[in-house]
């Protein structure tokens, strides 16, 4: 709590360590990600390490694919992570996390993997595997205080069967949320090949995060430095999502699905409303656009108001007013991004010193608003 404000913080992390992947399936186990070091580091400063996957080291700083994301660096003591700080990090000491929350004022946090886990690679049995250990993983930590830590399952999409079977294990383990990135790899979120998913998911009665994350493979090869990657290949993919989910009939089809756009801002919003309003009227009335079944049944704006759709946008968004106008007051949520720092550490703050922001709206914000998206802590 922060000045008689209860903080219900709806997306902060779990930095991605070794711990959580433990116990993979005996065919990955040698597979796993691997802490590697560079070894003529000058210049690379702290992205001197990075994590083997499939062949590939990520997060790496230069070049096609660059990114920050967390490195063993952080979670590793071996590479120099500060012994008071890893475990809370990596949640390995969920204790330390508590700790963290205590001294942030926050009340209750809801936890997602790292971003890397939307560039584990093509091969869908792996990535299920990953997506499903990380489950285990974070059900298994946050019951130290299932209250305050709550948390989002991955929902692996390649593969019918094995997100069929994360789904029944992250409700057994305890998931308030299930997460997924703006596209599954090359394909929207709304691929026909993912209909019997999103119909077992409708059943779970779980709301739906979209989360940040490089998870559209050719936008890694536009990017070159970190700046890059944050408008672009992580960026982008909230304009994929969307489309995806409202303006592909996803809303119409599961009546009861709530879905959050997190990390993404909400500037974008503007955009992508606008040019989908724009173009929608003429549409309803094309009959080869009708005759592929995946137009919205109602105007874009009715979905955001529905009370089915949230957004986080930064604390300090200049136009958060337009924004509240936009999707409603009861919709915004609030981030820390904990435990990234990208100008976020003060967030809670930054919204209570807002005068442009009633009592309500602050209340909504930093608590109400996350309770109405995933329930009650």
């Amino acid at each position: 709590m922060i000045k008689g404000y209860k903080i219900f913080d709806a997306d902060a992390h779990v930095m991605m360590s070794s711990k959580a992947w433990q116990d993979l399936p005996k065919e990955y186990a040698t597979r796993r990600p691997r802490p590697v070091e560079i070894a003529d580091s000058a210049g690379a400063g702290i992205r001197r390490t990075g994590w083997l996957i499939e062949g590939r080291m990520e997060p790496h700083a230069y070049g096609p694919g660059a990114q920050g994301a967390n490195t063993p660096t952080t979670v590793m003591p071996e590479f120099g992570a500060p012994q008071d700080t890893y475990g809370s990090l990596d949640l390995s000491e969920p204790q330390q996390r508590l700790s963290d929350l205590d001294a942030l004022g926050i009340d209750s946090q809801l936890l997602f993997p790292s971003s890397l886990y939307a560039c584990m690679g093509s091969d869908g049995f792996f990535e299920a595997a990953m997506f499903r250990a990380y489950n285990r993983y974070a059900g298994r930590q946050c019951q130290a205080n299932s209250q305050r830590l709550k948390w989002a399952g991955l929902l692996p999409l390649r593969d019918t069967g094995e997100a069929i079977a994360a789904l029944g294990e992250m409700q057994a383990l305890g998931a308030s949320a299930a997460v997924v990135f703006g596209t599954a790899g090359e394909r929207l979120l709304s691929h026909k090949s993912f209909t019997p998913i999103w119909d077992e998911f409708a059943r779970t009665g779980l709301p739906l995060c979209v989360h940040m994350g490089r998870s559209y493979p050719p936008f890694d090869q536009l990017v070159e430095t970190r700046l890059e990657a944050h408008v672009i290949a992580m960026g982008m993919p909230a304009q994929l999502g969307f489309v995806a989910i409202v303006a592909q009939g996803m809303l119409d089809r599961y009546q009861n699905l709530k879905v959050a756009f997190l990390e993404f801002g909400a500037e974008w919003l503007f955009y992508v409303v606008g040019r989908l309003g724009h173009y929608l009227p003429s549409y309803r009335s094309d009959p080869t656009v009708r005759a592929m079944g995946r137009l919205p049944e109602k105007a874009i704006e009715e979905y955001l108001q529905s009370g089915r759709f949230f957004i986080a946008p930064e604390a300090d968004d200049p136009l958060l007013l337009q924004e509240i106008a936009l999707v409603g007051a009861d919709h915004i949520l609030f981030s820390s991004d904990y435990p990234h720092g990208e100008g976020r550490d003060n967030a809670a703050s930054e919204i209570l010193e807002r005068a442009d922001l009633s009592e309500l709206q602050k209340r909504n914000i930093l608590y109400d608003n996350t309770v109405r998206f995933c329930g009650e802590p």
